[in-house]
């Protein structure tokens, strides 16, 4: 069986999508009731909308018939000004550009219907044959829930919310019945998917990278997180989990560091403490780059930069109690949280992604903008498209 959509505007928009929504006149329509047992009638009365249902009757609400009559009279008003038949809501927002080939020709292709019986509309390239579904309908096609849901569950873990307090979050305020190890499992997949976009960026460095270590909990054994970041941008190149803090550790977050850092992969400075690992594993993977150890919290050059990192870091691991695995998804998924998505006053409140030159501006939902990027990058290399 269905789940139902969470709120009654989705529901109403359930009811619109699938066709039960019949206009008498103006001011008057007649919706299917969900349940099969008859219709309500929706009237405009002296500028508000009322419904028959006992919902609205008795709450006095907006309820699920109200929503989708207002989805009809509003697709009916845009279709009359721009001269088009109405067919679905999702068809108003339509992708006019193949992601493979990147060709022009699309045309409407059917529809996917999802877990909640939402229907959702489909594309076809006219030039490659390349199918899809618009926006992020594509990347969350197969969730039975709400993809705010699941944005909303994403952002929360990564302010150092637990998983069991998601889930009654969720339940409370979403609507969305579901275990707190269905929620892990989201960050698990989505993490994943947006590891592989972060992957294949290369943001503009400033030259002088910080290097530190902090001990973590994994499963009940101390081990050292490794992290390596950019001065200027605060973006983070490198979180590594590693048991010990000899030179063959140190040489592995340097070697992660180059791969996500610009074509060039070497600082000109390398900022550490004193820990003799660092000078060892910089002769071995840098040509010229200019150690400088031994420093501290204080002074003109300093650490405090990644020391910071480190804090937040522990705020995080302090709810968690402990870090289940080494490749565990809280590692690159806080590494991708701190970059693209946590806003930093040092950097007049944009990103370090943004300051590193690899997202533009976003106003609003940046977990969105990201899981769209990403799921538009898996989409090309999937189809071998550069």
């Amino acid at each position: 069986m269905y789940a139902q959509p969470q709120t009654r505007e989705e529901r109403g928009l359930n009811i619109f999508e699938l066709g039960q929504v019949k206009r008498l006149d103006k001011d008057t329509y007649v919706v299917a009731s969900q349940s099969g047992n008859g219709t309500y009638q929706v009237s405009k009365v002296e500028a508000k909308w009322v419904c028959e249902c006992p919902d609205h009757r008795t709450r006095g609400v907006s309820c699920k018939h109200i929503y989708a009559t207002i989805f009809s009279t509003t697709l009916r008003e845009k279709a009359s000004s721009q001269n088009f038949a109405p067919e679905t809501v999702s068809d108003i927002r339509v992708t006019t550009q193949c992601l493979v080939c990147g060709s022009s020709r699309v045309q409407k292709w059917g529809f996917r219907y999802r877990k909640s019986g939402a229907r959702i509309q489909r594309y076809r390239c006219v030039t490659c044959r390349h199918r899809w579904e618009n926006g992020l309908d594509r990347t969350f096609a197969s969730m039975r829930v709400n993809p705010k849901a699941i944005m909303v569950a994403l952002d929360l873990y990564f302010k150092g919310i637990s998983l069991r307090k998601i889930q009654d979050h969720l339940r409370q305020f979403e609507d969305t019945h579901v275990s707190f190890v269905a929620v892990y499992k989201w960050i698990q997949k989505y993490v994943a998917l947006m590891e592989q976009y972060a992957k294949v960026l290369r943001p503009q460095l400033s030259g002088v990278w910080h290097a530190d270590e902090m001990k973590v909990n994994v499963h009940g054994k101390w081990q050292w997180l490794w992290n390596i970041m950019d001065s200027d941008t605060r973006y983070i190149l490198a979180s590594h989990v590693a048991q010990g803090r000899g030179v063959a550790e140190a040489q592995e977050a340097f070697q992660i560091a180059k791969k996500n850092s610009n074509p060039e992969g070497e600082p000109t400075f390398l900022i550490s403490d004193g820990l003799s690992s660092y000078q060892a594993a910089a002769n071995r993977e840098f040509r010229n780059t200019v150690h400088l150890a031994g420093v501290g919290i204080q002074g003109e050059v300093n650490n405090n930069r990644i020391e910071r990192l480190h804090g937040t870091i522990r705020e995080r691991n302090k709810v968690m109690r402990a870090i289940k695995k080494p490749d565990s998804s809280m590692i690159e998924g806080h590494r991708i949280y701190y970059n693209h998505i946590r806003p930093h006053q040092a950097l007049n409140g944009k990103t370090p992604a943004e300051a590193a030159g690899v997202d533009e501006a976003v106003e609003g939902n940046r977990w969105e903008q990201l899981v769209r990027k990403a799921g538009d990058a898996a989409t090309r290399t999937k189809f071998g498209s550069s």
